[in-house]
């Protein structure tokens, strides 16, 4: 019993000392022991991080899972939440997830409850199995119709208990597994979609709607938000509408596009044969790139700007720094004063320290009457709102309609004071600032720095007013309401900008979309223009090449049947035999396409684009380290079961690519087939070579009993070995798993294979550095300095080579399937992608008309 409350008490002080270290590191003071923490935008310290917010309750249970809010008056349990809540924090300075973190307080504080009932105690040594038996039985009977969320729990305290197990303070080990399924949350769609269909007589939903439409930009949708360029009014509307405008041109994510800073571009001369296409083309003659912090682990810092949007880029940035270019001046006035002053120098003050009401309209607040005769009366109601109330308020002698209002500058900055820091953004003197998240840390960045900021309550469409001496980034929850995305019981949460001015989609329905359809969209072109995955993923700054497959929508459609072009060009030559009837001529050129030019280019056939230098290796090593386990990587079924995918060679069969990708071969006819058909400079080239010079002289016989003797192809963790292991063993002590040559072995070219090059080839380097300065001390370390270093050159070849590998490869799902509709023929265009697919056809057409004109003269 002693040595439990012990070991509670030292998991306790260790996290304890962890926090202040952090405090120190962060030059912050956060309490240990207070009673509640924000984790997100309203954190405060080292504890703000973007994105959501949530709020860590330490002394009681809330009214979670349907059940009676209990105080948790133990102060030893109040600490090991606050303990675990540190546990979760890694050691380096990134932050976990938010809802993560929320989940699991929440379940610690569900325990308590389970604690007294089954135990009596509270005391978090009384923990055991039949504790987190009876909490995720509560849960059960709370949430009986939502077995994915019950699964979830069951989860993640299954992971609670064996982190508590781990650290052996309880009495006897909580050693709770959960019996219930894990649920794929990708298939609730589903699940909705046979709901909706209910509700539809005959009983199923519209057949004719793909079902990832949804996250792809419509034609209508685009026009209106084009629209919007000159519909919007506020300065508020404006500077999310050009943060909306950047999402669709970069495919940047939303916490990254919000995190750009005003000095993010970056001119850079084109040179060499890219200045003449250039000139060409008539394209600007530099690159632009935006400097920006990748998120989700990313360490890409660059976005290199697509020629023919370079203007719009600019046109956006330039727009959205003279809008701020006022309110950066209230923050860098406000910083300067050490957030002591908020009223503005411009704000009329009387000698007797009072501020009119009159005086303030425009200056301190913006409303819906500004400049108007309702002024007087919408900013008091505004300041009303934050609390803050007027020192003097009587009735006017000389104008019996209007009151003698007045404030005391000096409350008047008091009161707004206590706002700011009531709403976390000032702490200790110090704020207004967010903590972009970045290769697994958070980088400080001021609010003046940021791109897009804007006033406290610019973004609120529906009450039009906002308080120009508190300027803030623009957080998730806002542009989301702005845009009409829907919360998670399918309602808005606000006026959007589409309702605001009446923009609505061909059913009649209001236009809506989120920050990360942009995302989809731009991820989808690049599928469509057969960009190789691995590329695409780096393009996406993402971290695993499958994760594309959920973001590209009807590409799969699109490679099998097209969007029907011969429809579309029917549909065009009507339009414009139908214009011809009004029209003296007809004007063929290519600026009078009657077709919405999306995408304007005329490339040649002999016109070859050397693309930019990049540097591979580390750009593989970002890619695909770390994203899977080794035991899943070096293991071809398990690769398959956790990615739910397979590479493909559209050169080989359905057959050998599946073998190719499980690694399973059988007898030496099937492994000599096999490798008959899989032979390639990529795949054995050495036997490749000898195979094909043997099979160009006629010695086809040869040939056969060529690929026999090499055809025991023993898997191994990493490649393939041609020599009979099971029989012979390896003489030279497998040391091809460790980047050495050998003769023997070959890469198969599978997926999971480079994973596990690179994880390998990360590692070595390490070792690398160590030796390198063990040798420096020490001359005995050079041997084996020079061994690791020639396993480096090996492993770096092999990643090159079996990147070019995957490259030709192509993703397929083995989840779903795509849809008849998908693969409709006559499938007419409805999003931007359907457009981009149709112009990319007509591209690819041109160019192979102007080869084959090429070769026949």
């Amino acid at each position: 019993m002693n040595d439990s409350r012990e070991k509670l008490q030292e998991f306790i002080a260790t996290q304890e000392r962890r926090w202040n270290i952090r405090n120190e590191n962060f030059g912050d003071s956060l309490d240990w022991n207070a009673k509640s923490h924000y984790l997100g935008t309203k954190g405060t310290g080292w504890l703000k991080t973007s994105g959501r917010s949530v709020k860590a309750i330490f002394i009681y249970t809330g009214k979670a899972f349907k059940q009676p809010d209990v105080q948790i008056e133990d102060p030893l349990y109040q600490n090991f939440i606050r303990a675990y809540f540190m546990l979760i924090i890694p050691l380096n300075e990134a932050m976990p997830s938010a809802s993560k973190t929320y989940d699991t307080i929440q379940l610690l504080r569900h325990l308590y409850r389970s604690l007294i009932e089954i135990t009596g105690q509270t005391n978090p040594v009384y923990l055991n199995h039949e504790v987190f038996n009876h909490a995720i039985g509560l849960i059960a009977e709370a949430k009986p119709d939502d077995l994915t969320n019950v699964a979830n729990n069951a989860t993640r305290l299954q992971s609670i208990s064996k982190n508590i197990d781990a650290l052996g303070f309880t009495l006897t080990p909580t050693d709770y597994n959960s019996t219930y399924a894990s649920i794929n949350t990708s298939y609730t769609k589903k699940a909705l979609q046979a709901k909706a269909a209910k509700s539809i007589p005959g009983g199923c939903a519209d057949s004719t709607v793909p079902d990832d439409e949804d996250k792809l930009i419509t034609i209508k949708t685009f026009l209106n938000i084009v629209s919007l360029i000159s519909l919007t009014e506020s300065v508020g509307e404006k500077i999310v509408l050009n943060l909306l405008l950047l999402l669709i041109v970069t495919g940047f994510r939303f916490e990254e596009a919000s995190g750009v800073q005003e000095d993010a571009l970056e001119k850079l001369p084109v040179k060499g044969d890219a200045l003449a296409l250039a000139k060409k083309f008539n394209l600007p003659l530099y690159d632009l790139k935006i400097k920006y912090l990748g998120s989700k682990h990313s360490s890409a810092t660059a976005h290199w700007v697509e020629p023919n949007a370079i203007s719009l880029v600019e046109s956006i940035f330039a727009a959205v720094i003279s809008l701020t270019k006022p309110f950066r001046e209230v923050l860098i006035t406000q910083r300067q004063s050490g957030f002591t002053n908020f009223l503005p120098a411009s704000l009329p003050i009387g000698i007797d320290g009072m501020v009119d009401l009159s005086d303030m309209d425009g200056y301190l607040i913006n409303t819906a009457g500004t400049g108007t005769s309702t002024a007087r009366d919408k900013v008091k109601k505004a300041l009303n709102n934050y609390k803050i109330f007027p020192e003097v308020d009587k009735p006017n002698p000389k104008n019996s309609s209007r009151n003698i209002t007045r404030y005391s500058a000096q409350t008047l900055n008091r009161d707004y004071l206590k706002f700011v820091t009531d709403k976390k953004y000032l702490s200790n003197g110090d704020g207004f600032f967010r903590n972009q998240p970045h290769k697994g840390k958070h980088i400080r960045i001021n609010y003046e720095k940021l791109l897009f900021i804007y006033p406290e309550g610019a973004s609120s469409i529906g009450q039009k007013r906002s308080y120009n001496n508190i300027v803030r980034d623009v957080a998730a929850q806002e542009i989301s309401r702005i845009l009409g995305e829907t919360n998670r019981n399918g309602k808005t949460t606000g006026v959007s900008f589409f309702k605001k001015y009446g923009l609505f989609e061909e059913d009649g329905s209001t236009t809506s979309l989120t920050t990360h359809i942009p995302r989809h969209n731009v991820n989808t072109f690049l599928s469509i223009a057969d960009i190789s995955e691995h590329l695409q993923a780096m393009l996406m700054g993402r971290s695993n090449i499958f994760q594309n497959q959920h973001y590209q929508h009807l590409t799969m459609a699109q490679k099998l049947k097209t969007p029907s072009l011969s429809e579309f060009d029917e549909l065009e030559s009507k339009a414009q035999s139908d214009e011809a009837k009004d029209a003296p001529k007809a004007d063929n050129s290519d600026d009078n396409d009657p077709q919405l030019d999306l995408f304007s280019a005329s490339f040649e056939a002999d016109v070859n684009v050397t693309p930019p230098d990049i540097d591979q290796s580390t750009d593989l090593d970002e890619l695909f380290a770390g994203t899977l386990d080794d035991s899943v990587t070096t293991n071809p079924v398990e690769y398959v079961k956790q990615t739910g995918a397979m590479i493909f060679d559209p050169d080989l069969d359905l057959e050998t690519n599946i073998k190719n990708s499980l690694h399973t071969l059988g007898s030496h006819e099937e492994n000599a087939a096999y490798l008959a058909k899989n032979l390639s400079e990529n795949f054995m080239p050495d036997l490749n070579n000898s195979y094909s010079e043997l099979m160009g002289n006629g010695d086809k016989e040869k040939a056969k009993d060529l690929l026999k003797t090499h055809s025991h192809l023993s898997p191994l963790p990493l490649g393939t070995c041609t020599r009979n292991l099971g029989l012979w063993g390896c003489p030279f002590g497998a040391k091809c798993q460790a980047g050495q040559e050998c003769a023997y072995h070959a890469l198969t070219g599978r997926a999971g294979e480079i994973e596990t090059i690179v994880n390998r080839s990360i590692s070595n380097k390490k070792h690398a550095g160590v030796l390198s300065k063990l040798a420096q001390k020490d001359s005995s370390y050079t041997e084996s300095l020079t061994q690791i270093e020639s396993s480096c050159n090996v492993l770096e070849r092999m990643k090159i080579k079996s990147a070019e590998a995957l490259s030709k490869g192509i993703v397929v799902s083995l989840i779903e399937s795509p849809t008849a509709e998908q693969l409709a023929v006559n499938k007419r265009p409805t999003t931007l992608t359907d457009m981009f697919s149709i112009d990319h056809i007509r591209l690819e057409k041109g160019k192979k008309e102007a080869k084959n004109k090429e070769v026949n003269q």
